[in-house]
């Protein structure tokens, strides 16, 4: 099957399959980059630090005010891209997080670095709501969590990018032309989403779908949703797997490998590195099982009772760099595995016309408690080592701000148990 597709005034007959999985590979594109901007002041804090004399409480302010604006702008953007549509949604989205990354790479001060954190939340927050809505609209439901967990794979990639590589581009390119590179490729993806990427090229029950959806029953069905009460134990499930994981990996890791040990800051790198490297694996493997079993619950209670074991163990066990940290790591990225899993189950949860809406709700607790964490974190190193202002904080003082992700965890355990298959 082919779709007539006008490019530089030009008309193509292109196969409807290219058509698909070129805008997929488009959208990936720019949520790849999402994850190395969400990842990266792990590894660029000390730079950043340094040059625009930031404190552990500051830092985590400008961190977090991403995952603030993600989170806060999850359900307008659920409700735009499911009434503009996919393609709309993703350049628009694309548009504003271009801008943000070069707003937080030329920022001259604090100020300036916030206004772009916040505006990398704002475009990513579209982008990520159009890339599940694409995925939950072109792909069969026989094969939804295996797509979920090959888009999270190739997300994570990102965020691997953003430690051990970026640590090494360090020794030769400064924070802020690391951070403008990726900038532009943001933008050039979305140039080419916007060139060659058109509306009328979904298949005809999707685009039948669209045309008898208005923003009144879209609203109603939304309100359906604030009530469904499996979508809000997903948020809780999504909080304590992803939510803890993002914070921790996206700033605090490194620093409490570097601080708590004292080791190089690419050696610390690695660690994280692992560990999103498995996290975005097992988000294929996790998405893999449950189509071959048919479930999603027991994969949901297994990887909860995961999380709340590792973070246990980082808080109040003695370990080190070496194996016994390298299996923690191991162990955090691979307890974040089943997000593709938990966005396929909200899909079944609620009607096609608010799946945007819907994923966009449940996500939004990972990046509420990314947030809340990041800013938490910093708040508590900060007021343990008041007593010695001029040393960094010791590993005791990571320590004990590891409880609050593992608090989170817990009630994650809680909600996995409440789900219904």
């Amino acid at each position: 099957m082919n779709s007539t597709s006008t490019v530089m005034g030009r008309r193509l007959r292109i196969p409807i399959t290219w058509l698909k999985w070129g805008g997929w590979c488009l959208l990936i594109s720019i949520f790849m980059s999402g994850f190395f901007f969400r990842f990266a002041p792990s590894t660029l804090s000390g730079s950043m630090q340094q040059e625009l004399s930031l404190t552990a409480t500051t830092l985590g302010i400008v961190a977090s005010m991403h995952f603030w604006i993600y989170t806060l702008m999850q359900v307008p953007a659920g409700i735009f891209t499911d009434s503009v549509g996919v393609r709309k949604g993703g350049i628009i989205g694309g548009t504003v997080t271009a801008i943000g990354a070069f707003s937080f790479g030329f920022a001259p001060n604090l100020v300036v670095l916030l206004v772009g954190s916040a505006l990398l939340g704002l475009g990513l927050s579209a982008v990520f709501v159009a890339l599940m809505s694409y995925n939950a609209t072109w792909f069969s439901p026989e094969r939804h969590s295996l797509v979920m967990g090959t888009t999270m794979l190739l997300a994570a990639l990102g965020s691997v990018i953003a430690q051990t590589p970026t640590a090494h581009l360090l020794h030769w390119f400064n924070w802020r032309e690391v951070v403008l590179f990726f900038a532009a490729l943001t933008l050039l993806a979305t140039a080419c989403l916007l060139i060659f990427c058109k509306d009328d090229a979904a298949p005809k029950r999707i685009r039948d779908s669209k045309a008898k959806t208005t923003v009144h029953p879209i609203l109603r069905g939304n309100r359906y949703v604030f009530r469904e009460r499996q979508v809000w134990l997903l948020f809780v499930c999504v909080a304590a797997t992803n939510g803890t994981l993002y914070a921790f990996l996206g700033l605090w890791a490194v620093p409490l490998l570097a601080d708590g040990f004292s080791i190089q800051s690419t050696q610390a790198a690695q660690y994280a590195t692992v560990a999103l490297m498995v996290y975005g694996l097992s988000s294929l493997f996790w998405g893999w099982i449950a189509d071959r079993i048919g479930a999603k619950k027991p994969i949901i209670i297994v990887t909860a009772m995961l999380s709340v074991a590792v973070w246990a163990l980082m808080a109040f066990a003695e370990w080190e760099p070496g194996w016994a940290a390298m299996a923690l790591f191991v162990l955090l990225g691979l307890s974040g595995g089943p997000v593709g899993v938990i966005f396929a189950a909200t899909k079944e949860t609620v009607a096609l016309a608010n799946v945007g809406f819907a994923t966009a709700l449940v996500n939004m607790g990972a990046f509420l408690t990314a947030a809340l964490v990041q800013s938490g974190f910093g708040i508590i190193l900060d007021s343990v080592s008041a007593a010695e202002p001029e040393t960094v904080p010791s590993l005791q003082s990571y320590q004990l701000a590891l409880i609050l992700p593992l608090a989170i965890s817990g009630l994650g355990v809680v909600a996995s148990l409440l789900l219904k298959e």
